[in-house]
Formats: C-alpha cells, structure tokens, sequence
C-alpha cells in the first residue's frame, strides 16, 4: 500500500498551513526515531525497539497505510518477545514513507 494525504487533507479541514506542518512533524521525526530504532536493534534492545516502533505506526497511521500499519502491529509484539521477523518489511514501509514524503511536492 502506497502513502496517502487524503487522512491529513481531511484533518486539516483544507487548511495548508497545518497540513504542512504535520507533514514537516514527520519528516523531522521520522528519520530520528528510525535511526534510533536501529541502534536500538544494534543493542539487542527489542523492547527499546518495539517501543520506537510503536511511536512510527502513529505516523504510518496518518499516512493511510493500512496494510502496513498490520505488520507494524506484528512487528511491535513480536520485537517485545524478542523476534525480529519482521525487521525487513519494517524497514521497507518506513523507507517507503521517507521517499514519500521526501519527493511529495506538498
């Protein structure tokens, strides 16, 4: 499932100003909370890291990636079990929604 505005249009009530500033919400955040989710992993912190990936499925959330939002769920409980399974599906939503938000000439 690709990113979507349409949650954030919607929210913003058509105000560009406030939907800018979500969007640059999460370009700051984002990239932060990722590279932390890796150091964390690099530790063997899963609990650290599930609690990193819980923050980034609230900005998956906004973005309308339903499906992905699913296996961010799955991630998070398993990354508390200790499982990395789902590392690399991980890995490829959240570089997804950077290179969305990255090329998105909003």
């Amino acid at each position: 499932m690709e990113p979507t505005f349409s949650y954030l249009d919607q929210l913003s009530g058509g105000n560009p100003e406030f939907k800018m500033r979500i969007i640059k919400i999460i370009l700051n955040e984002l990239p932060k909370d990722f590279d932390l989710y890796h150091y964390a992993l690099s530790l063997n912190n899963y609990f650290w890291a599930a609690e990193i990936v819980h923050r980034i499925k609230q900005k998956i959330s906004f973005l309308q990636m339903n499906e992905s939002l699913k296996l961010a769920d799955k991630h998070e409980i398993e990354l508390r079990e200790g499982n990395t399974t789902y590392v690399e599906e991980f890995n490829e939503i959240v570089n997804k929604i950077l290179k969305f938000l990255e090329n998105s000439p909003e």
